[in-house]
């Protein structure tokens, strides 16, 4: 498995979703297969619209750091 953290405001928690898939919420560590994803978040009023990459190599202690920022 693999390690994300996918970063927002802290006072505005999201769903994460991966491939259009809901795999939990922002500001906690999340597992997921190696494989390449395209993240988003649930609502609207942040930016970058997503993140699209190939997630592996990472651990729990080393999770992958994705940031999105409120608009």
């Amino acid at each position: 498995m693999e390690y994300i953290r996918v970063h927002f405001d802290l006072r505005d928690i999201r769903d994460v979703l991966a491939n259009g898939n809901v795999v939990g919420q922002t500001e906690t560590e999340l597992t997921l297969p190696p494989n390449f994803y395209r993240i988003t978040l649930s609502g609207t009023g942040y930016s970058p619209a997503s993140w699209s990459g190939v997630v592996s190599g990472t651990t729990p202690s080393q999770p992958l750091p994705i940031r999105f920022t409120k608009l």
